[in-house]
């Protein structure tokens, strides 16, 4: 929750949309840096790929409770429940991180094969429908129902 007076749009402060691009670049970027980093330590092959793979769901858990954890001290946000947002609003927020993570790091990757915009745009499209997808596998193997206020 924001608290702070603000022009907002879907009830979040029009300037935290401009700090989020930030934000998510700084993280991508230095994501991009760790799994370079295992592409080149180790060699291709099924284990590699696992390990990568355990990688990435470790960097998008650590990525969502260290922003959860680190806006917490910002004076014009609240939580509710902070353990539940720093614990569980941080599994649930890490699974956009699963999937943008290896997305962003496909981006220009491959020096011959250069992606053009309408290629990104199509892979920010595609990200963002996985992600709803995943989410919503989630809730129902939770069981939880699908609210929507009025």
């Amino acid at each position: 929750d924001y608290t702070m007076d603000a022009h907002r749009l879907n009830d979040v402060p029009v300037a935290m949309y401009l700090y989020t691009h930030a934000y998510f670049m700084t993280y991508h970027v230095l994501t991009n840096m760790a799994l370079r980093r295992v592409r080149a330590t180790y060699e291709p092959g099924r284990a590699s790929r696992v390990f990568e793979a355990a990688v990435v769901c470790a960097l998008a858990y650590t990525t969502a409770f260290m922003e959860a954890l680190t806006i917490s001290t910002f004076p014009y946000y609240r939580f509710e429940d902070r353990f539940s947002a720093w614990t569980l609003g941080s599994a649930f927020y890490g699974i956009y991180f699963i999937v943008s993570f290896p997305m962003h790091l496909r981006i220009d990757e491959d020096p011959r094969r250069k992606h053009t915009l309408a290629q990104v745009c199509l892979d920010s499209f595609a990200s963002g429908m996985i992600v709803l997808c995943l989410l919503d596998f989630v809730r129902l193997a939770l069981g939880v129902p699908l609210f929507a206020p009025h």
